[in-house]
């Protein structure tokens, strides 16, 4: 398989998996399963698609948002404030201030979540093990292949959350050297060796709060879209081709 058939990113809802288009940017990959346990693939565009996105995560979101925003206000008057004493303190406040911030409120957000919709960190999971299989195999996997994949991936947006929280808290550190130009160097020097970790997938350690063990239901539905996908992704290839035969055969009608 040609590299190209790349999966830009998926996406896990409480009922399903969606898989966003990589060549055709405004097309997605939907799976969903019904209480029935009836899967249903569509392949759609992505403004369709977010009619399938449960309306309580809507809400979660806003609630987040409603939550660290007065935290991020109270945070900023207090470094402010530590600035006019001493400048240097102001920076150590917000570096650490803003790293416990983000770490407390991802925390406490999937802890509470995780009571009330652990389906949704099961097709998290089931989105990780199909992607980390289908990259391996260059294919759709199987079920039983399936299971021998991580349910961590270095890609995941939680590992935003990780890179934030390790940077702050390690340039936070760094401000304690003495020498500016070595405090600068240990600052970026950190910064480099947190994102080759991540890219390899050594910092994985915060997809524990956004990950569930998947049953057979998550994993043959996130299969199902991902074989949608996959099916699409190369009518698409094959009709760029043929444009592109087209518009050297007749240039000036195919342009």
């Amino acid at each position: 398989m040609r590299k190209n058939l790349k999966i830009s990113h998926a996406e896990a809802m409480n009922n399903g998996i969606l898989f966003y288009s990589k060549r055709h940017k405004n097309y997605v990959a939907i799976a969903f399963i019904d209480e029935q346990d009836n899967i249903t693939t569509e392949w759609t565009t992505r403004k369709k698609s977010k009619s399938h996105k449960d309306k309580h995560e809507k809400i979660t979101e806003m609630k987040d948002m409603f939550t660290i925003v007065p935290a991020l206000i109270i945070l900023y008057v207090l470094v402010l404030w530590v600035m006019s004493k001493n400048p240097i303190y102001g920076i150590r406040t917000f570096l650490m201030g803003y790293s416990l911030l983000v770490l407390g409120s991802f925390i406490v957000r999937h802890t509470g979540k995780r009571r009330e919709e652990k389906i949704w960190y099961k097709f998290h999971s089931a989105e990780h093990m199909v992607l980390n299989a289908y990259k391996k195999l260059k294919r759709v996997p199987s079920l039983e292949e399936i299971y021998q994949y991580s349910r961590f991936r270095y890609s995941c947006g939680t590992n935003q959350t990780t890179q934030i929280v390790m940077s702050f808290s390690l340039m936070f550190a760094c401000s304690f050297i003495p020498d500016l130009s070595y405090r600068f160097i240990g600052s970026l020097s950190v910064n480099v060796i947190i994102m080759i970790l991540l890219r390899c997938g050594f910092l994985n350690f915060l997809q524990f709060f956004t990950t569930a063990k998947p049953t057979d239901r998550e994993l043959v539905v996130a299969i199902a879209g991902l074989t949608v996908w996959l099916e699409n992704e190369k009518k698409e290839k094959e009709k760029s081709r043929f444009s592109k035969f087209l518009h050297r055969l007749f240039p000036r009608i195919f342009h």
